[in-house]
């Protein structure tokens, strides 16, 4: 960010005074990196320069204070906004709304969605999908499927990332069952599962100890070239595999992912480490491990 504040300096200088849109992305780009006080101190230097937010930049800042957690704060902006003569969009409460179900300001955030139609906006899937993620992460079922439920009586279609976010909500309480049958239904829908929806399920079938399910759909799909796993599949499936069935199985698998060029991360390695440590007791993970890294 400092060479993006050196050229914005550059253009004071050079008599090229940077407009709202400039001022825009220098705050979304603060907010992103989680630094107040660069969105701030931008915020300061665009308002003392005479140079007017718009719904862009106010929306910026409701990101930086919400990273930070400055949500009263971000509640204020929001609420002068159209004191100022630039009203929040909708863009604007999902950008609040995912910033306090993020920190599990669930209740919060519900009174927002009530909020938006007083200031003329409405919710539209996004908005939906980040109150749904929120109320599913506090245990709040009923309550989100009654969302669910809205959604569909205001005409608008579920997507992905709604999908998605039910059937973690399932999968994350032990239903698996009703995910799956949401599963069903998002595939006779036409919706097209992506890498997330099949890591939630495949997480899912391991937690519950149905390793042979879970490697029954990881061999089908990626055998129907529909998907292919990434580390986060692997992880899964190695600590599921590692906890009831063992090594031998679990190195069939960490021999698979390197031979495709997955590289194992942080979390894979715990698993493999606990599990090897576990049936071999203390030297021999340590060879074992060094011939894998070298041979791969």
């Amino acid at each position: 960010m400092g060479d993006a504040v050196s050229v914005l300096h550059e253009m004071e200088r050079n008599g090229c005074p940077p407009n709202v849109t400039t001022y825009s992305t220098l705050i979304d780009g603060f907010a992103k990196a989680g630094n107040l006080v660069g969105a701030s101190e931008t915020w300061n230097n665009m308002m003392n320069h005479g140079c007017r937010p718009n719904v862009i930049a106010y929306t910026c800042m409701v990101d930086a204070l919400c990273r930070n957690y400055m949500f009263h704060q971000a509640q204020c902006l929001v609420e002068n906004m159209t004191a100022e003569g630039c009203p929040p969009n909708t863009v604007t409460f999902n950008t609040f709304i995912k910033g306090l179900c993020g920190d599990g300001k669930v209740d919060w955030a519900v009174k927002m969605l009530d909020k938006m139609e007083k200031h003329g906006c409405f919710p539209n899937i996004t908005t939906y999908n980040e109150l749904l993620d929120g109320l599913f992460k506090v245990n709040r079922f009923e309550e989100a499927l009654g969302h669910v439920k809205e959604i569909q009586e205001r005409g608008m279609e579920l997507n992905l990332v709604t999908y998605n976010t039910i059937l973690n909500g399932f999968c994350q309480a032990g239903m698996t069952k009703d995910g799956m049958q949401l599963f069903g239904k998002m595939l006779v829908g036409g919706t097209k599962p992506d890498a997330i929806t099949y890591n939630i399920i495949i997480y899912a079938y391991c937690k519950q100890g149905r390793i042979s399910t879970a490697t029954q759909i990881f061999n089908s799909i990626g055998a129907a070239k529909e998907w292919q796993p990434d580390v986060i599949t692997y992880t899964s499936l190695l600590s599921g595999i590692c906890n009831l069935i063992g090594l031998d199985e679990a190195m069939v698998y960490l021999h698979k992912m390197i031979r495709e060029g997955i590289c194992p991360n942080i979390g894979t390695w715990n698993v493999l480490v606990r599990c090897f440590f576990s049936s071999l007791g203390q030297l021999e993970p340590i060879y074992i491990l060094d011939n894998i890294l070298r041979n791969g």
